[in-house]
């Protein structure tokens, strides 16, 4: 996939496929002395997808998992307090530990001044909501 030119640039010892073939959470520690790249990694990481891999198609995702990818990039751009989410579904196919992972950051949006709008069904998290509209 890569010529060999481009396989023997290193970053810290490793090359594009090498990186590319790291899951977020060990891209996250590889990263660290960038911030930029550090936070972008850790927004993937706070809503549960720490075991993904940088070089992932993105046609191999689930939708949960490729709406997470879009919460994510939202999340690392920078916060003015005024932002509409409205997210459909968004534990679907989630692991409680990923759901609670995922109202944390939820919970986050809302304390920084947004509103969060979600179409769910899971009872759990429609307990944490602030308001509730049954149709």
């Amino acid at each position: 996939r890569y010529n060999r030119e481009t396989l023997e640039i290193q970053y810290k010892g490793s090359n594009i496929y090498q990186i590319l073939q790291m899951t977020v959470e060990v891209a996250r520690e590889f990263f660290d002395a960038v911030p930029v790249v550090a936070r972008k990694l850790q927004t993937l990481v706070d809503v549960g997808l720490s075991y993904i891999t940088l070089g992932q198609s993105a046609t191999t995702l689930s939708g949960g998992e490729a709406q997470r990818v879009k919460l994510a990039l939202e999340l690392s751009k920078r916060d003015t307090g005024r932002t509409l989410y409205i997210l459909d579904e968004p534990t679907t196919g989630l692991h409680f530990q990923d759901i609670e992972m995922l109202l944390t950051v939820l919970h986050r949006l809302v304390d920084h001044g947004n509103t969060v709008l979600v179409i769910e069904h899971n009872l759990d998290v429609i307990k944490t909501a602030d308001w509730l509209l049954d149709l």
